[in-house]
C-alpha cells in the first residue's frame, strides 16, 4: 500500500524515477546504458503508456473469453443437433404402448379373481395347522407339568421321612445345645478381654517406636551439626583474609589494562585514516584510467579518419580540419595520455604502500584487541568470583557460631531423656493396665475348640423345631399333589384326541399351496409386463419433452454465438489499437522530437555546440521484410562525425547522460502538467575537466527555474562556492555531523 501511494503521488515507479529526476552516483548512465528496447520501455513508463498495456491485456482477456465462449457455443450446438437426430419421432411408439397396456389390464383382473379363491382355501387350512401346533404345545405343557408334579411328590415324601427321624432324636439334641451355649458364653468373655489386650500391646509397641524414632532423629541432628562445625564451615570461615588480598591484586591488574586500551584506540584511528586515503587513491586511479581510455579512443578515431586525417571535417560547419589541424589535435591527445600514465603510476605506488601499511596495522590491532578483550573478561570473571567467595566466608563465620550453640543444646537433651518425656510416662501406664487384665491365650483357644465341636447340635435343634411345625403341613401338601397329578393326566388324553383330527384335515394343504403359487406366478408375470410397458411409455414421453427442450436450446445458443462473434471482432480491434504499434507508438513519436530538442539545447551549452544527439524509434529488419522493429537508438555527433552512444566514455558520455536525463525530467514535468519538485545529481563531476564542470554548472543554473530544488552531491571542494546553499557533512570518531551554510 505504501509503494502504491508513493507511485501515485510522484507519478512514476522507482525505475522511471532513477532514469529521470534522480541521478544516482555511478549510475548517471542508467537510461543511456540500457538496451534500446529497455530505453523505450522506460520512456513508455514516463509517458504513462503502461495504462495502454493494461487496456491491451484487458482487451486480450475479453477477446480470449469471447473466443472461448464462441467455441463452447459451437460445441454445444453440435451436441444438441446430434441429440435431436438421435431421438427421432417418439409419437408412433406411444400409440403402440397404450394398446398393449389395455390388453394387460384385462388379463390381470382375471388372474386376481382366481388368486383370491385359492388364497381363501389355503388360509383356512393354515388356520387349522396353527391350531394343531397350539394343541401340540398344550400337550407338551401337560407333560412338563405332570413331570414337575411327580418330582414334587417324591420330594414331599423325602421331607416327611426326615421330619420323622428328627422327632425321634429330640432328647439328645436338646442336651448338646445346652453345652454349646455355656462354651460360647466363656469364649465371649475371653474375646472381650483379648480385644483390650491387643489394643494395649499395640499402644506399647507404638510408644517404644516413637521413643526410638525421637532418639534417632536427635542423634542424626548431632551428627550433622558435628560435621558442619568440624569439616564444612571452618575452611570457608578462615579464608576471608587470603581472598581479600587476591581481590585487591586483581583490581590492580584491571586498572593496568587502560594503557593497552588507549594503544588499541590509536591503532583503530590510524586504520580509519588509511582506509580513507586508500579509497581516495582508488577513486583517483579509476578516474585516470577512464580518462586515459577516453583520450586513447579519440586518438584512434582521429588517426583512422580519412586515412590519417586528410579528409576529416567539422560536424557542425562541415569545413575540413586539414592535416595540420589533425596533427595538432593528435599531439594534444598524446601529451594528455602521457601525463595521465605518469599520474596513474605514481598513484599506484602510493596505493600499494598504503595497502601494505594497512594490512600490517590491521593484523597488529586485531591481535591487541583480542588479547585485551581476553584479559578484561578473565579479570572481571575472577573479580566477581572472589567477591562471591568473600561473602560466603563471612556468612560461614556467623553460621559456625550458631551451629556450635545448637550442638551443645542437643547433647544436653540426649543425656536427660527430655526428648521423649511424654512417651516414657504413657509407656509405664500401659504396662500396668496389661498386667491387671489377667488374659490367657491358651484358655481362649480351648474354649474356641469346644464351641466349634458342639455347633452340630445348634443346627439339629433348629431342624427339630421345623420338623415338629412342618410335618402336618407337608402331609396335607402331598395329598393335594396326588389329586392334581390325576387331573393333568386326564387333560393330556383329551388334547391328543383333538390334535389327531386336525392332522387328518391339513394333509391336503400342500396341494392347495402349489395351485396358489402357480396362479400368483402367472399374475406376477402379467404385472411385470405391465411395468415394462409403463416404463416404455414414460421414457417415450420424456424423449418427446426432451426433443422440445433441445430445439429451444438450439435457438438460444445460436443467438449467443452471434453475440460472441460480434464481441470477438470488437476486442480484436481494441487489442491492436492499445498495442505498442498503435496509440503507444503515436505518442512516443510525438515526444521524441521534444526530447531531442531539450537534450541538444543542454548539450550545446555544455560542449560549445560540438555535440548533439539523434534518437531513432524504428529500424528496418535485417531481412528487409516485414514491419520495422520498435527501438530507441541514441546516436551522438561530435567533431569526428556521428557515432553510437556506446562509443563515448568519461566526461563526454556524462554530458550526454546529463542532457538526456534533464530532458527526460522536463518531458515528465510536461506529462504531469506541473514542474517536478526536485532534481538530484549524485557525484559525476570527477570525470569533467574545469571547462566541462563550468558548462555543467551553467546548465544547472539555466534549468533552476524548472525545479523547486536542485540538490547536487559532490566531494569536490572547488564546486562548493558555485551553490548559494550547502549541506556540509563531516565524519568524526563518534559518527557524522552536518550543518547548513
Amino acid at each position: 500500500e505504501t509503494q502504491t501511494r508513493i507511485e501515485q503521488t510522484i507519478g512514476m515507479d522507482y525505475d522511471s524515477f532513477v532514469n529521470s529526476a534522480f541521478l544516482l552516483q555511478g549510475r548517471a548512465d542508467e537510461f543511456t546504458s540500457k538496451t534500446p528496447a529497455d530505453r523505450k520501455a522506460v520512456l513508455s513508463k514516463i509517458l504513462g503508456l503502461e495504462d495502454y498495456d493494461r487496456l491491451q491485456e484487458l482487451a486480450k482477456r475479453f477477446l480470449d473469453e469471447s473466443r472461448t465462449g464462441a467455441a463452447e457455443m459451437e460445441g454445444s450446438l453440435a451436441r444438441l443437433r446430434y441429440d435431436i437426430e438421435s431421438i427421432g419421432d417418439p409419437s408412433e411408439g406411444l400409440e403402440q404402448v397404450k394398446a398393449q397396456l389395455d390388453s394387460i389390464d384385462r388379463q390381470a383382473e382375471d388372474g386376481q379373481r382366481s388368486i383370491d379363491g385359492l388364497r381363501a382355501k389355503v388360509t383356512e387350512l393354515e388356520r387349522r395347522r396353527a391350531e394343531s401346533a397350539e394343541l401340540q404345545e398344550q400337550m407338551e405343557a401337560h407333560r412338563r407339568e405332570i413331570g414337575q408334579l411327580e418330582s414334587a411328590e417324591a420330594a414331599s415324601r423325602e421331607r416327611i421321612a426326615h421330619y420323622l427321624k428328627l422327632t425321634g432324636d429330640a432328647y439328645a439334641i436338646r442336651a448338646g445345645a445346652e453345652r454349646l451355649a455355656k462354651a460360647r458364653e466363656r469364649l465371649d468373655a475371653l474375646e472381650a478381654a483379648r480385644s483390650l489386650f491387643d489394643q494395649l500391646t499395640e499402644k506399647e509397641n507404638r510408644l517404644l517406636r516413637a521413643i526410638e524414632s525421637n532418639r534417632a532423629t536427635l542423634e542424626s541432628q548431632i551428627k550433622q551439626l558435628t560435621r558442619r562445625t568440624e569439616e564444612e564451615l571452618p575452611p570457608k570461615a578462615n579464608a576471608e583474609a587470603g581472598l581479600v588480598e587476591q581481590r585487591e591484586h586483581t583490581r590492580a591488574n584491571l586498572e593496568g589494562l587502560e594503557k593497552e586500551k588507549a594503544t588499541v584506540v590509536a591503532g583503530q584511528d590510524r586504520l580509519n585514516k588509511l582506509s580513507t586515503a586508500i579509497g581516495e587513491a582508488q577513486s583517483a586511479a579509476e578516474r585516470y584510467r577512464v580518462e586515459g581510455l577516453e583520450l586513447r579512443s579519440k586518438l584512434e578515431l582521429l588517426e583512422h579518419s580519412s586515412h590519417g586525417g586528410a579528409g576529416a571535417v567539422c560536424p557542425l560547419c562541415q569545413s575540413s580540419l586539414g592535416r595540420d589541424g589533425c596533427g595538432r589535435l593528435a599531439e594534444t591527445y598524446q601529451r594528455d595520455i602521457t601525463e595521465k600514465r605518469g599520474l596513474y603510476r605514481k598513484n599506484q605506488a602510493s596505493l600499494q604502500r598504503l595497502e601494505a601499511e594497512k594490512a600490517d596495522l590491521e593484523k597488529e590491532t586485531d591481535q591487541r584487541q583480542q588479547a585485551l578483550a581476553k584479559a578484561q573478561r578473565e579479570g572481571d570473571a575472577r573479580l566477581e568470583r572472589l567477591e562471591l567467595l568473600i561473602r560466603e566466608s563471612r556468612e560461614a563465620q556467623s553460621e559456625l557460631a550458631q551451629v556450635k550453640a545448637q550442638l551443645e543444646a542437643a547433647h544436653l537433651l540426649l543425656k536427660s531423656n527430655e526428648y521423649a518425656r511424654e512417651e516414657y510416662s504413657q509407656l509405664n501406664s500401659v504396662r500396668a493396665e496389661i498386667k491387671s487384665l489377667d488374659y490367657s491365650e491358651e484358655e481362649r483357644q480351648r474354649c474356641y475348640a469346644e464351641a466349634r465341636s458342639l455347633q452340630l447340635f445348634e443346627q439339629q435343634l433348629a431342624g427339630l423345631g421345623q420338623a415338629l411345625e412342618n410335618l402336618p403341613v407337608e402331609e396335607e401338601s402331598l395329598a393335594r399333589i396326588l389329586e392334581l397329578l390325576k387331573r393333568r393326566r386326564n387333560d393330556l388324553a383329551l388334547v391328543q384326541q383333538r390334535r389327531q383330527s386336525d392332522e387328518e384335515a391339513i394333509s391336503e394343504l400342500p396341494v392347495w399351496e402349489r395351485r396358489l403359487a402357480e396362479a400368483e406366478k402367472a399374475h406376477a408375470e402379467i404385472q411385470n409386463s405391465r411395468q415394462v410397458a409403463i416404463a416404455r411409455q414414460g421414457w417415450l414421453e420424456g424423449e418427446q419433452q426432451r426433443l422440445h427442450n433441445l430445439r429451444r436450446e438450439v435457438a438460444t445458443d445460436e443467438s449467443r454465438l452471434a453475440a460472441c462473434r460480434e464481441d470477438e471482432s470488437i476486442y480484436q480491434e481494441l487489442m491492436t489499437a492499445f498495442g505498442r504499434r498503435g496509440i503507444q507508438a503515436m505518442l512516443i513519436e510525438t515526444v521524441v522530437p521534444r526530447l531531442e530538442e531539450e537534450a541538444n539545447a543542454l548539450l550545446g551549452r555544455m560542449t560549445d555546440n560540438r555535440m548533439h544527439v539523434k534518437m531513432e524509434t524504428q529500424r528496418e529488419r535485417r531481412s528487409g521484410q516485414g514491419d520495422p522493429i520498435e527501438t530507441l537508438q541514441i546516436n551522438v555527433s561530435d567533431e569526428l562525425g556521428p557515432r553510437s552512444y556506446e562509443m563515448y566514455s568519461g566526461g563526454e558520455a556524462f554530458r550526454v547522460n546529463l542532457a538526456l536525463r534533464i530532458a527526460l525530467s522536463k518531458v515528465l514535468a510536461q506529462r504531469m502538467g506541473a514542474p517536478l519538485p526536485t532534481l538530484f545529481i549524485d557525484e559525476g563531476f570527477g570525470s569533467q575537466d574545469i571547462a566541462g564542470r563550468e558548462r555543467i554548472l551553467d546548465v544547472i543554473s539555466a534549468i533552476e527555474d524548472d525545479f523547486d530544488k536542485i540538490i547536487v552531491i559532490t566531494h569536490l571542494e572547488d564546486l562548493k562556492d558555485a551553490f548559494p546553499v550547502r549541506i556540509e557533512v563531516q565524519k568524526e570518531e563518534m559518527g557524522s555531523t552536518f550543518w547548513i551554510s
